[in-house]
């Protein structure tokens, strides 16, 4: 509960930090706070329902939603920002169906492997390589949330180690938005 709030507190800075610069990459640190903050509540106390459970994994579906969109901004393709909506409703459908994370895992690889990393390396070739980075560096919490690898069952179990492993990779993430966004208001400035 403690490191999904801390991740929260992040996400939410990234938020403010950005929201001016890029509107669709700070709509991403702000779902991915809400999901965590709202995870945190429902892991502290997960008598209230799946209702909550339900709600966080919704606002991570939108944030892997948002990212696609900020990463494809400058593409006018609507049947691919199509996809990247009707992919993440289907796969929360499932994961809430089947009361089954693993699709929202699903959901975050194609998301943000697939057509993030892999989309920026064959087709958009503009993001900036510490978003890549970022990306690369939230699949290591993947390895602690397969072998359950953890160092304290109550304070730093592998959920735990995952969401502090995600706050890495948000600050890492947030540099290479801070940079495409500079990139962004510089190349506005030249053809003023």
């Amino acid at each position: 509960m403690i490191s999904d709030l801390i991740l929260s507190i992040f996400a939410f800075y990234f938020y403010f930090q950005h929201k001016t610069l890029s509107k669709r990459w700070s709509m991403f640190f702000l779902f991915m706070g809400l999901s965590a903050f709202v995870g945190g509540v429902y892991h502290g106390y997960p008598n209230i329902g799946n209702t909550y459970r339900f709600l966080s994994w919704t606002f991570f579906s939108g944030s892997l939603i948002f990212a696609q969109l900020a990463s494809y901004q400058d593409v006018n393709d609507k049947p691919i920002k199509s996809i990247f909506i009707l992919k993440s409703i289907l796969l929360l459908f499932m994961a809430i169906h089947s009361l089954n994370f693993e699709f929202i895992v699903i959901d975050a690889f194609v998301s943000m492997f697939g057509f993030i990393v892999i989309g920026n390396l064959l087709f958009l070739k503009s993001l900036s390589p510490y978003i890549t980075y970022g990306i690369l560096i939230s699949f290591i919490s993947a390895f602690f949330l397969i072998f359950k690898i953890s160092f304290s069952p109550k304070y730093m179990n592998y959920n735990d180690i995952g969401h502090y492993i995600s706050i890495l990779s948000a600050i890492v993430i947030s540099k290479g938005v801070r940079e495409d966004s500079i990139k962004q208001l510089q190349k506005i400035g030249k053809t003023k």
